[in-house]
Formats: C-alpha cells, sequence, structure tokens
C-alpha cells in the first residue's frame, strides 16, 4: 500500500511539473514562432520596398525618354524658338525633369531650356561617364556630385546630335520607408557599378556592424540598381507583436496539451504495455527451485521460474502475470530473455556438473512456432551451455494448438541434445494422450494428487499407474510440490524417482540457491562420515 501510494504521489508531482513546463514552453515557442514570423514578415516587406524604389527609378527614366521623344517628332530644328519654347512647357508639365538639352556629336551644348541645371551636372574638369541601357542608344550619366539625386537620360539620334533630359529623383524616395525605419535606415539608387545618384538615410546608421539585412534590385532595360539596408534594432523593433496576448494564448495552449498529457501520464499503463516495458528493462528475473532425489535429498536439477521484480522492489508473482504473457504473446521474448539470463548465471555451475539438469517452462504455442529450436539453439550457444543439460518443460495451462508439430518438434528437440518434460500430468490439458503423443523424457505428477499421496486411494492408485507407466517408457518420474516428509517417504515408497517442493527449497535467486546446494553437499558429506547424522 505505501509504495503504491508513493507511486501515485510521485506521478502526481510529475503531471503538475508537465501542466507547469508545457504551459511555459507552448508561450515561450509561440512568442518565437510569432517572432520568426515577424521577422520574415518584415524581410519580405524590405524586398517589396526595393522592388518598388527600382520600379519608381524605371517610370521616371521611362517619362524621360518618352518626353525625349515627343520632343523630337515635330521637327529636325530643335533649337528654334518655337521649339525651345515647347520643351520648357515639357520640362514644366513633368516634374521630375529639370532641364532639356540639344547636344553636339562632341557633347557640347547647343541649346538648353536651362542652361543653370545643364552646368549642375556637366561642371568640372572630370569626364562624365555613360552607361548604355540595353536599347544601346539611350544613355545614362551620373552627377560628380554623389547622391545629388541628379542624372541625366542621353539619347543618340543617329550620329548629328544628341538630346538629353535633366533628371532629380529625391522626391521619389522620401516616403520610401515606413514612419518607424526612417531614422536609421539607408536607400540609395545607383547608375552603373557604383555612381550613387540618390541617397535617402544616414550612412553611419547603418554601417557594416550595425545592419541586420540589405537588399538589392537591379532593372533588366536599363543600368540602375537600388539598395536599402537597415539596423537591427531598428528592424528588431518593426511591426511588433502584444506581448502580453501571445504569451497568454501560449501558455492558455500549453496548459491544456499539458493537462492531456498529464491525464495520460497518470492514467496507469495498460497490463500488457507494463509487462512489456517490464521486460525491456530487464525486471523478470530467474529463480531456481532445486529438484531432489526422493531416496537421498541429492540435488540433481532445478526449475527455472520467473519473478518480476519491480524498480521499487517489489516482488510480483507469475500468477499476476504469465496469463497476461500468454494472451498477448509476449511470453515468446519473456521466455528468451529468461533461458539466456539463467543459463549465463548457471555456466559455472553446470561446466562443474555435467549431469544436472535445468528446466525452462515453455507455453505450448511458443514451443509449437516455426523456428523455435534455431532461436534455442543460438541463446544455448551464446551461453555456452550444452544441450543434454537443458529440459524444455512443457506447461499444462493452455492446449498445443497443433499436436502434429508439437510432435515433430519433440522428436527433433530430442535429436539435437534436449529432454522434455510433461508438466502437471494428470491435470489440466496435460493428460495421457499428452504422454502418449510425446514421449516425454520426464513426467511430473501434478501437486493436487502429490498433497494426499499415501492417504487417499485414489491419488495413491493414479500414482501408481503414473510409476508404471514412465518405467515402461524410461521416464523419470517427478512429484511436484510435496512439503512434507511423510509426502516424500510415500512417493519414494510408490517408484517416485525425484521431487521438487518446500519440503527443500522455494524458489530463490542464484545467490540463495548456490548456498542451498552447498549447504546439501556439507550435509551429504557429514552424513557419509557419520551415518547417525542421517
Amino acid at each position: 500500500m505505501a509504495v503504491t501510494i508513493a507511486r501515485r504521489s510521485y506521478r502526481a508531482v510529475l503531471s503538475a511539473l508537465v501542466v507547469v513546463s508545457s504551459a511555459l514552453a507552448f508561450a515561450w515557442a509561440g512568442w518565437a514562432g510569432l517572432e520568426n514570423l515577424r521577422a520574415q514578415r518584415n524581410l519580405a516587406q524590405l524586398e517589396e520596398l526595393s522592388g518598388q524604389l527600382l520600379q519608381r527609378a524605371e517610370l521616371a527614366i521611362d517619362y524621360a525618354v518618352i518626353t525625349l521623344g515627343d520632343y523630337t517628332a515635330p521637327s529636325n530644328d530643335l533649337c528654334n524658338i518655337d521649339a525651345l519654347r515647347a520643351l520648357r512647357q515639357q520640362t514644366f508639365i513633368r516634374g521630375a525633369i529639370k532641364d532639356i538639352a540639344v547636344l553636339a556629336p562632341d557633347g557640347q551644348l547647343m541649346c538648353s531650356t536651362a542652361p543653370v541645371q545643364f552646368d549642375l551636372l556637366t561642371s568640372g574638369s572630370a569626364r562624365v561617364p555613360e552607361y548604355e541601357s540595353r536599347n544601346a542608344s539611350i544613355v545614362l550619366q551620373p552627377s560628380h556630385t554623389e547622391g545629388s539625386g541628379l542624372f541625366r537620360v542621353l539619347w543618340r539620334i543617329g550620329g548629328t546630335h544628341s538630346i538629353a533630359a535633366t533628371l532629380n529623383i529625391d522626391m521619389l524616395m522620401f516616403d520610401i520607408f515606413p514612419a518607424q525605419l526612417r531614422d536609421e535606415a539607408l536607400a540609395e539608387i545607383r547608375i552603373g557599378p557604383q555612381d550613387v545618384v540618390a541617397r535617402f538615410g544616414d550612412v553611419a546608421s547603418t554601417a557594416p556592424n550595425e545592419t541586420a539585412r540589405a537588399f538589392s534590385a537591379t532593372s533588366d532595360r536599363y543600368p540602375v540598381s537600388v539598395a536599402l539596408a537597415t539596423s537591427e534594432g531598428s528592424l528588431r523593433n518593426w511591426n511588433p507583436w502584444p506581448l502580453a496576448p501571445v504569451l497568454a494564448i501560449g501558455a492558455t495552449a500549453g496548459a491544456i496539451i499539458g493537462l492531456l498529457a498529464a491525464q495520460t501520464f497518470m492514467r496507469p499503463p495498460s497490463p500488457v504495455d507494463a509487462l512489456r516495458s517490464a521486460i525491456r528493462r530487464g525486471e523478470l528475473v530467474p529463480y531456481y527451485q532445486p529438484i531432489f532425489e526422493l531416496a537421498t535429498s541429492r540435488i540433481v536439477g532445478c526449475e527455472v521460474l520467473v519473478r518480476w521484480r519491480r524498480r521499487d522492489g517489489e516482488l510480483v508473482f507469475p500468477d499476476r502475470f504469465i496469463p497476461i504473457a500468454e494472451a498477448s504473446g509476449l511470453i515468446v521474448p519473456m521466455t528468451e530473455r529468461l533461458v539466456a539470463q539463467a543459463l549465463t548465471e548457471m555456466a559455472p555451475l553446470l561446466f562443474d556438473r555435467p549431469d544436472f539438469k535445468i528446466a525452462f517452462n515453455i507455453d505450448p504455442a511458443h514451443f509449437a512456432q516455426p523456428g523455435f529450436l534455431e532461436a534455442l539453439d543460438q541463446i544455448v550457444a551464446q551461453a555456452g551451455s550444452s544441450k543434454s543439460c537443458i529440459v524444455l518443460e512443457l506447461t499444462e495451462r493452455s492446449a498445443f494448438p497443433d499436436m502434429k508439430q508439437a510432435v515433430a518438434v519433440t522428436i527433433e528437440a530430442r535429436k539435437r541434445g534436449y529432454r522434455i518434460s510433461l508438466d502437471d500430468t494428470g491435470a489440466g490439458h496435460n493428460g495421457l494422450g499428452h504422454i502418449q503423443d510425446l514421449s516425454p523424457d520426464i513426467i511430473k505428477i501434478d501437486k493436487k494428487f502429490v498433497d494426499v499421496a499415501g492417504t487417499a486411494e485414489a491419488a495413491d492408485a493414479i500414482i501408481e499407474v503414473l510409476v508404471k507407466l514412465g518405467q515402461r517408457m524410461g521416464a523419470v518420474m517427478v512429484a511436484e510440490g510435496i512439503e512434507t516428509e511423510d509426502q516424500r517417504a510415500a512417493l519414494a515408497i510408490a517408484g517416485v524417482a525425484q521431487g521438487q517442493g518446500y519440503l527443500v527449497s522455494r524458489p530463490v535467486p542464484l545467490a540463495a540457491f548456490r548456498a542451498l546446494i552447498r549447504d546439501h553437499e556439507l550435509l551429504a558429506q557429514v552424513t557419509t562420515r557419520d551415518p547417525q547424522m542421517a
């Protein structure tokens, strides 16, 4: 009872921990997940902004090209008074265009709507670089002053002259960033690989060690590209989620899932699952009950019985789990592990006593399975044991599913060196028919007859019949469950050769079994020297 209460308290504490930890984990995971989504969304918006800025720059150049096309259409005499008047009208209408000029083939100014604007772009001794568009007749020229917002769109018309539109695109950039990013963000429009013609923001605020992410976009029609960047802190604080609701929702979801998990945890495992776990953890251990000669009390063998020793020390007896093992099929792995462990533990004793027999209970369905003997051979070989010392004790709890198969396995097992024992003969499924079919090497008389041996004529008659049958078949008779000296004496008189039971010992662990054998051997030596001690 105390162990059960302690186990339940332990589960209750663990369940509470599961609920709390699940709530915290889900709250944190929810927040982290939303933060990741926010970061992905923000980065996607920055990428979209870079595309929008590039599109604005391309449209400005497109308007300039369209304006130049409109100007050249009416006449080839582009510098007459009427033409210049029309040109000024175009620059006034097209807000981004500050000047339209006509240039000679060598680049010298022929006429201009605003000579001052033309001089601003071309001032200085250095030659203005030129970058061709996909249409080679359209050329872009940056200003000498970086980030001024000015650049020129030049349209070469044959070899006679060129017309050029001076653009100021500063106004394209002032609203490109949301308000939250403007203090620590940078946007640039570039012509060619590195000429910055327009800039919004502070370069220092997005130095390499401060920049979170940078995006760029490049035109496939003009030699124009754009670049956006923002600082780590600015990006982190952009579009924040409300902290309290997110944590509350995550914690609630976690608590619900934790409660469901705790209910599962609090619910004790099914008997089959518990037994499966016990087999896997090695909690099923062999106990040994001696088999002795009735005439001399000399221990000549043992039966291996299984006990379930839980991790908390509780010992569970076979009647509580063997039926579950047989019904679920776990009897197979349980038996195989038990045989392997017992043979390993008993290896020194079996080596010193070649005639010692060790018996294992085998379920009839397991015995008749294909591959049973092959698996057993492998276990025996790994333990280094001799097959001649192993007795396969066929239990009576269930019938053989296929008697022909059982007979075939019995014959093959005996050929390989194993001995066959029929357990609990006279009770359950093991009757005289099984003795006839299986021809066992050992016949074990059921305890119900042993209990009344020498006191009940019917039981004595059945024992006498079994003994005579065993003698004719060459089988060794073993009486189960001998508890008194009177029972031993009556069975010995009836011709039973061997027995097992509490008269000598109950099933015990290996250490106690070895001590028992040692004590019996010492007693036999003393008795040999002094017969009066018998």
